[in-house]
This record gives C-alpha cells, sequence and structure tokens, in this order.
C-alpha cells in the first residue's frame, strides 16, 4: 500500500521478497553455523536424526517444547571449547547435557536452533598426586573417577551422588549433588578451580591458576571466589571446560549402623543431633513409603544378622555385648513400628577410630529408635553408584523428585504441612494412581534434605526407552495419564510453595525451582548484570537459574 507520508511505498510483493530474503539467509547462515560445527567434531559427532533430537531433548519428567537442531559430542575440552565459541559466533543458542539424569529442565531448550553438546566423550583425568589435586573433563563420571582415584588410595571430599555411575563431574559442579562424601558435605566443596568459557567466548581460571606456567589449580581461593560464582549456576553463567578437585587419602577405617524409629519426628530428631557431632561421613533416612517392610524383611530372613552386624561395628567386644544385651532386652517387636529407618557411617585412618566414632552417633540414635541389621549402608559402602533403575517406580510408574533444603529448626514444620497436604491430595492420587515415598539427609551440621519423589502410573517416554538398564519388557506399561500428570504439577506446586513460606533452598535448580523469584531485588538485579555481562546475548542455557529465556 502507498503509505500517508505518499513516500514510501510498502506494497505487498515487495515485502514479501524481503521476508523471502530474510528467510533465504536465515537458512544459508543456519547451514554454514552447522557446518562448521561438523567440520570441527567430524560427521559422526554431530547428530540430527528425529529420534537423537527427541531423545536429547527430553529429561526424566518431560520433554522439552522446543527441540535442539543438533546434538554435538567433542572429543576434548579444547575442542570443546572450539565449539561454544562457534556457536557463540554463530548466535546459537547452546546447553550442555551431562549424564542426563535431571528432572529439572536443567538441559532441556527453551530458545530456537539450540545445539545441545553431550559431554560423554570428555573423559580425560590428570591425577597430581605431590599436590593433591585432580583435573578432569566434564564428562566424567563420578564413577570413573572414584575408579581411577582409589588404586592410589585416594579420594575426592565428595565423591559422587547415588547416581554417580552416569552423573558427571560437571553436572554435579553446575547443579550441586549430595550424596557420598565427609558429613554429607556438596560436590562443590571440592573444588579447587575451574576452567570456563563464557558468552563472549573467553576463558576464565579460577582459584590459584594464573596466566602462565607457574601456576596450577591446587587452590580455590586467592582474591574474590571466582570459581563459587560458576557453582549450582545450573549452566547459566559459563561452560565448565576442566574442573579440578581436592584430593585426600582413602580412608582405611569404616564402620556402620543402622536404627528404626517410630515416627519422622523420632528419626529427624536422631539425625539432627547426629549432625552436630560431626563424625559421620554419610547419612540417610527412608519413610515407610520407602522403606516399606525392607528392616525387618532383612531382620525376618536372618535373626543373626542384627546381632552380628552390631557386634562387629562396636568400639571393642565388651561394648559388643553390651549393645547385644540391650537389644535382646528391647525385643524384637519394636521392629513392627519401626516405620522410619536412619543409616549412618563413619570413617576413620583405621577401624578403631571408625568405631569411636560410630559409638558417639549410636548413643545418640538409641535415645529415639531401636538399632537393626547394617545390612542398606554395608551394602551402599561396597556398591556405592548404582544404575539409574530409580527413573521408574517398583512397579513401572514414572519418577519425579522434589527436594527442600532446611534449617533444622522448619524441619518439623515442613513435615506437618506435607503430611497435611497428603492427607488434603489423599483420594485425588489414588484416583490417578499417584503415591509418593521421601529420602531425607543432613548436609554437614546445619541442613536437612526432604526429598518427596512422585511415583504415577504414566506412559513412558524415549528417555525411559534409551535409559531405563534392565529389560523394560519385564516393566509394567501404563497408557498416558494427562490428568494423573496435570495433578502432579499441581501437588509439585503446592510443595514448591509451602517449601518457600518455610523457608527452603534447593539444588538442581535448573529451569523449575523459583531460584530468581525468592532473592531479594537488590540480589537480582546482581545476578541480572552479572548474566549480561559474561552472556550478553543469553546464549548460555537460556532459561535456567530464573533468568529470561529471551
Amino acid at each position: 500500500f502507498q503509505a500517508e507520508d505518499g513516500i514510501r511505498d510498502r506494497s505487498p510483493s515487495r515485502g514479501l521478497g524481503d521476508v523471502y530474503k530474510r528467510q533465504t539467509q536465515y537458512m544459508e547462515n543456519l547451514e554454514s553455523g552447522l557446518k562448521e560445527l561438523v567440520d570441527l567434531v567430524g560427521t559422526t559427532n554431530c547428530l540430527q536424526d528425529k529420534e537423537s533430537l527427541e531423545f536429547y531433548s527430553t529429561d526424566v519428567f518431560e520433554a522439552a517444547k522446543k527441540e535442539a537442531i543438533a546434538i554435538i559430542r567433542p572429543n576434548n575440552a579444547d575442542e570443546l571449547i572450539k565449539v561454544v565459541r562457534t556457536c557463540l559466533k554463530n548466535e546459537f543458542p547452546i546447553v550442555v547435557r551431562g549424564g542426563g539424569a535431571s528432572y529439572t529442565g536443567g538441559y532441556l531448550p527453551v530458545k530456537d536452533n539450540t545445539i545441545i553438546v553431550d559431554s560423554s566423550r570428555l573423559k580425560k583425568i590428570e591425577v597430581n598426586e605431590e599436590d593433591m589435586f585432580v583435573t578432569v573433563e566434564p564428562g566424567v563420571t563420578w564413577e570413573e573417577l572414584y575408579d581411577t582415584l582409589k588404586p592410589m588410595g585416594l579420594r575426592t571430599p565428595f565423591w559422587g551422588p547415588f547416581s554417580g555411575r552416569v552423573a558427571t563431574v560437571g553436572g554435579s559442579m553446575s547443579f550441586h549433588a549430595l550424596s557420598h562424601g565427609t558429613n554429607n558435605a556438596v560436590s562443590a566443596d571440592s573444588l579447587s578451580s575451574l576452567q570456563v568459557v563464557i558468552g563472549n567466548g573467553d576463558i576464565i581460571e579460577t582459584g590459584s591458576q594464573g596466566k602462565d606456567q607457574n601456576t596450577n589449580r591446587f587452590f580455590r581461593y586467592y582474591g574474590p571466589d571466582i570459581g563459587g560464582l560458576f557453582l549450582g549456576d545450573s549452566g547459566a553463567l559459563g561452560v565448565k571446560t576442566r574442573i579440578s578437585l581436592k584430593l585426600k587419602k582413602y580412608p582405611d577405617g569404616f564402620a556402620a549402623c543402622s536404627f528404626g524409629f517410630p515416627n519422622f519426628e523420632n528419626l529427624f530428631l536422631a539425625m539432627r543431633d547426629i549432625a552436630k557431632l560431626g563424625v559421620v561421613s554419610d547419612n540417610h533416612g527412608l519413610d515407610p513409603r520407602k522403606q516399606k517392610t525392607a528392616i525387618m524383611e532383612m531382620e525376618n530372613t536372618s535373626p543373626l544378622a542384627a546381632a552380628k552386624s552390631v557386634y562387629l561395628s562396636s568400639r571393642n567386644p565388651i561394648d559388643g555385648l553390651f549393645q547385644l544385651l540391650k537389644m535382646g532386652v528391647a525385643g524384637r517387636g519394636f521392629l513392627k513400628k519401626a516405620a522410619f529407618s536412619g543409616h549412618f557411617t563413619t570413617e576413620g585412618i583405621n577401624t578403631k577410630e571408625a568405631k569411636l566414632k560410630l559409638a558417639e552417633a549410636r548413643s545418640i540414635a538409641q535415645k529415639y529408635g531401636k538399632e537393626v541389621a547394617n545390612s542398606i549402608p554395608l551394602y551402599l559402602h561396597a556398591s556405592p553408584f548404582m544404575d539409574l533403575t530409580p527413573i521408574l517406580g517398583p512397579n513401572g510408574e514414572l519418577w519425579k523428585p522434589t527436594h527442600s533444603v532446611l534449617p533444622f529448626s522448619k524441619v518439623l514444620k515442613h513435615d506437618q504441612d506435607f503430611e497435611s497436604l497428603m492427607q488434603e491430595y489423599e483420594t485425588r492420587m489414588d484416583e490417578h494412581g499417584i503415591a509418593m515415598n521421601r529420602m531425607f539427609s543432613f548436609i554437614e551440621s546445619n541442613a536437612f534434605l526432604y526429598e518427596p519423589t512422585f511415583l504415577w502410573k504414566d506412559q513412558q517416554s524415549i528417555y525411559h526407552k534409551k535409559v531405563y538398564p534392565l529389560d523394560l519388557d519385564q516393566v509394567p506399561v501404563y497408557e498416558s495419564n494427562p490428568l494423573g500428570l496435570e495433578l502432579v504439577h499441581e501437588i509439585k506446586d503446592r510443595i514448591e510453595k509451602m517449601s518457600v513460606a518455610n523457608g527452603a533452598i534447593h539444588f538442581q535448580i535448573g529451569k523449575d525451582y523459583p531460584f530468581m523469584k525468592t532473592r531479594a531485588e537488590s540480589t537480582r538485579k546482581f545476578l541480572t548484570a552479572l548474566k549480561h555481562q559474561l552472556d550478553p546475548k543469553n546464549l548460555i542455557n537460556p532459561g535456567s537459574l530464573g533468568f529470561d529465556e529471551n
């Protein structure tokens, strides 16, 4: 049409022609950028088939609304740096995928033309025994690192989550992880140094690593803690290319005990008081839905199992006989009331030290519960990393964890709120085939992890079909359950609001937990400015950590 001022010509034919030219140029730029990536990593390491794009754009819980346009698999850290810079130059949004066990949308694309970098080939491990640190590429799993270090008599302070068979060091540093480690420290506590590529292509070195060959990555703190900015960032502030972790001597001493508790309050009080001792290396608690009758089954299958485990884990023979006498006096009837269980391990330079520590933990646990066979912590000590069988429930249900990290003063109220919520939804949950169980841990001496997990009958996704480690033909299959999924989202949102009201924080923020929404305005402004400074075009995992997708 003719413009009102009679100057500009906006005829339909010309407008369509401009659109066509822009689209043509856009496609040419897209193809050119993809060709650059293929030239870097090779044709076999650039996946663009429909099945791969769907799989990599799906996590444990859900599929992305936008699929990636390519999956790039670099061969080493230097190649990863080139891949990141190529993506940035061509303005491709980039997301790094580690072990793939995210359930908070951590690696799900939210923007068009996203490139997912699969870190599974980034496996280099360099051990510096003299200076007691190890440098790994981000795709190294915790089990691979553990198996490399153990023959040397070494270990990192945090040495992996339960999912460490597939969970990567890079993923855990980006999202925080908890399970195995001295006093249940989190993954971030093991860091000494990071190498990170930020959104303008620059490489940042943190900690003691300087600009020349005279420095190395042995220590985290030198000036401002720059490394801390990139820990728990959900991959939103930069791409981690090399990660250095502190090393410790592998402890020779180990001891463990397990207790049954009549209710959550008793379990919590025991865990709280034991946490403050600072002597326990690992711990976890199970609710009756999680545990079911595991304690009773172990005891009833082998009546001598508990006696043997308690005797062997006591600090000396006399103490062992005393503990057995207490168990005998208590009788076995308490097991019927032991709905919750707590499991505690200790370590030391030798078995004597580990047993002395365990005796302190045991003396507290005895105030609130009764001792049972320590089969569970013994098994986990022998086999700390598990296959990803929990991604489906025991009867083939879909699986979605959620969690809160709370100060001790808020835990009992949080539990009461949770139980009230379960009563409110009981009928609807039964109607739609939804159940929940819970796991618990204390973190060091001043925090408590409260982790409910959804199990519901629903259709398996491509993620389950490609990742589940056992024969799926032996697992029950369910039809699509959209109303059940809708209810899972509704309850999850209620739990999230309840957590915020009780002052909780979260690990594995991804694109799920309300991190930015719960920060003070000045903190949000600082983080937004930091994101813009490090990633001015918002190309590094956009949408994560609560940053705007656009």
